[in-house]
């Protein structure tokens, strides 16, 4: 889930690709922020980008 928050992609596209309701993907959300005593989804993606917990979204060539 974290991953697919540093991707940048949208709810509705986080639910499709886990097969999850928006609501359960919302408590989902809050658990992790709360764990990681974190306030905010982009403060959450900070976190797990500076600690290692994910890898960088690679960059798309094709949009140069």
């Amino acid at each position: 889930m974290l991953k697919a928050l540093t991707e940048g992609l949208a709810t509705p596209e986080i639910c499709e690709r886990l097969y999850i309701a928006p609501n359960t993907l919302r408590t989902h959300v809050q658990n992790i922020m709360g764990k990681l005593r974190v306030h905010s989804k982009l403060e959450a993606v900070a976190f797990a980008l500076r600690h290692r917990l994910v890898e960088p979204p690679k960059s798309d060539d094709s949009l140069f």
